[in-house]
């Protein structure tokens, strides 16, 4: 087991770069990403672990699949269709590979990250994806 707690940041993270290593365009600041990788499958599909961001603004277009939750910091994510949510410790959001979301960080942000490649997946053709829809649950 893999214990996450809000407001504690004892992990040592490795300096992973601009956001530009994930896909991303910076729009705003020069943020910074720090992470490190707690689990990893045996074939690479599924990683798991702990991400950081200093302030910036940047969109991503998703290369994986990802549930996230916030241990500390702020961030507002905000999808093609304009639908914003601002995000602090303890909440979580789902982001599907191939979504574009638009990442604003005040200060820093630090979150938790379980992601899917399915890229990696080696199985019979996948059924056609449908977009999400903005919604809130829970």
């Amino acid at each position: 087991m893999i214990a996450f707690k809000i407001g504690t940041s004892a992990a040592a993270l490795d300096v992973w770069g601009p956001p530009e290593r994930l896909s991303a365009v910076t729009l705003e600041g020069e943020p910074i990403m720090h992470g490190t990788n707690l689990y990893t499958s045996a074939n690479g599909q599924v990683l798991s672990g702990i991400y950081e961001v200093t302030k910036g603004k940047f969109k991503v277009i998703y290369p994986f699949h990802e549930h996230a939750t916030v241990l500390d910091g702020e961030v507002t994510l905000t999808d093609e269709a304009g639908n914003s949510v601002t995000y602090g410790p303890g909440d979580s959001w789902f982001c599907h590979q191939g979504e574009v979301v638009t990442w604003d960080v005040k200060e820093k942000l630090r979150k938790t990250f379980f992601v899917v490649n399915a890229n990696q997946f080696v199985t019979v053709s996948p059924l056609p994806v449908e977009p999400s829809e903005y919604r809130m649950a829970g």
